[in-house]
């Protein structure tokens, strides 16, 4: 072979592996990078979905900013470490069962900007990942799909089948989804009593584990009794929840229409629907657990006798508990002065029982009674909209009479809760009424922000939160264009 020709050759080869490589190159360049937008959200969406943080981390550090991606599959917060008083980044992402948690993060970074620039960086890479799911391996029950039909349509209450099907609930319905990826079930049959002659009770559990939560206690569901074992600082306080139904015999009193009729059911007829609940979780004697025992014993009572029942019957929960009644005149010269008159029992027909829970026989191992009137879909729906959950072209109303300032005078207020200013928290209307003689009495700071009742020498002495609203309705519509 001549030397010309043998060169001619090594070219046409030469440019053969040149060709190649090029094509390599091109089959190797990158695909245009997918566009992250990512938005920085209230404290409140952030609040809404990420039920698994522990609260030893907001005693450590103060969450300032919150990110997420555009469906919100990765979230991001920025802490200032209270110890070392620089910054931390931390990326969440749900894990197996739906739950947001840790994923990717880093500490130590000395400044805002630094850590706002590592963090949006870190949520695009995990924004990246083929799987909106980050599997980690520490839940071994199934995801809560707490909307997912398991009883016939014939078994679901009007309030139940309304929450699922109306749009104008969307809000409430996706919060409440939220919540419950990371509800545990001692029992296993929460969403089957949920979707059907359960679901205000149901309803009431969900809200105390959304209040407990938001109060950064620790909650335990290794036991399936009572209904809540939670801690705080190393106090442990154990919750059973009671709710007042409809009567199986038919025998409860109409809705009342006025000031007066309203005045007498408070009287007799209410108190002793309140008793129903309460004697029958005493008689369980929780206290005699061993997780229990030597603990603060709490029943968690909520109104739903009647549509609006909620609405007025609290003061009848006070006058049994303490077998004592308050009331309130006025005088130019006094102002507004509380009487209190002692009640020995309550009758109702033929019907008589003892006033006084707290004097009653064992009653002493209840330390106190937790009360609201807010486990409603209409708090759900203000909750969630709060969270910016559900259809955006909402108009929602929360109107009702609130205590100010710990005053005991009740204040109209129309409140617009799709407003930037608006506020509003699982503790509003949380009532608690400690037992005079409990063995082992509840500290009150440990649940900071309610109003607290104490009964003492025949006299009345409460703590009231800046705003307390004692009883008001959501109203909802379409924005008007």
């Amino acid at each position: 072979m001549s030397q010309v020709r043998a060169k001619s050759i090594k070219r046409k080869i030469k440019n053969v592996k040149a060709r190649r490589d090029v094509v390599r190159s091109r089959s190797r360049k990158r695909q245009p990078e997918k566009y992250i937008v990512i938005n920085e959200i209230p404290k409140a969406k952030f609040e809404a979905l990420s039920y698994a943080r522990a609260p030893l981390v907001k005693t450590m550090s103060d969450e300032v900013e919150w990110y997420s991606n555009e469906s919100n599959t990765v979230l991001g917060t920025i802490l200032i470490d209270n110890i070392d008083n620089d910054y931390v980044a931390v990326v969440l992402g749900r894990d197996e069962v739906g739950v947001f948690r840790w994923i990717d993060g880093l500490h130590s970074i000395d400044s805002i900007t630094k850590a706002r620039a590592i963090l949006k960086k870190r949520i695009c890479i995990q924004s990246k990942s083929c799987s909106n799911v980050f599997p980690q391996g520490l839940v071994k029950r199934k995801k809560n799909l707490i909307f997912h039909p398991v009883v016939k349509i014939d078994k679901m209450l009007e309030d139940y089948k309304t929450l699922v099907n109306s749009e104008f609930f969307s809000p409430a319905k996706e919060l409440i989804r939220e919540i419950a990826y990371s509800f545990e079930d001692p029992d296993g049959n929460y969403i089957e009593q949920f979707q059907s002659s359960g679901f205000n009770a149901r309803m009431w559990e969900l809200y105390l584990y959304a209040l407990f939560h938001e109060m950064d206690f620790m909650i335990s569901r290794e036991f399936n009794s009572p209904d809540y074992v939670i801690e705080k600082g190393g106090i442990r306080v154990c919750i059973e929840a009671v709710t007042i139904n409809p009567s199986q015999h038919h025998v409860d009193e109409d809705e009342p229409q006025t000031v007066e009729e309203v005045d007498r059911l408070l009287l007799d007829y209410m108190p002793i629907k309140y008793s129903g609940g309460l004697r029958n979780k005493l008689l369980k004697k929780y206290w005699e657990k061993s997780h229990v025992s030597g603990n603060p014993l709490l029943i968690a009572i909520h109104d739903f006798h009647q549509k609006d029942s909620m609405m007025w019957s609290r003061k009848a929960l006070e006058s049994y508990l303490f077998g004592a009644r308050r009331s309130y005149s006025f005088t130019p010269k006094g102002g507004v002065v509380e009487s209190v008159d002692i009640i020995a029992d309550h009758r109702l027909g033929e019907k008589v029982i003892p006033s006084g829970f707290f004097s009653q026989p064992d009653s002493e191992n209840i330390s106190a009674v937790i009360h609201s009137n807010q486990a409603t879909i209409g708090k759900f729906l203000r909750m969630g909209c709060l969270a910016e959950f559900g259809r955006k072209d909402l108009d929602v109303k929360f109107v009702g009479q609130a205590i100010y300032n710990n005053n005991q005078l009740h204040i109209n207020f129309e409140s617009d809760v799709c407003s930037e200013e608006y506020e509003e928290y699982w503790k509003d209307s949380i009532t608690i009424y400690h037992n005079p003689d409990a063995l082992f009495p509840l500290d009150r700071d440990l649940f900071p922000g309610v109003a607290h009742v104490y009964f003492c020498d025949n006299n009345f002495y409460s703590i009231k939160p800046q705003y307390y609203p004692v009883h008001g309705r959501t109203y909802y519509g379409l924005k008007e264009i």
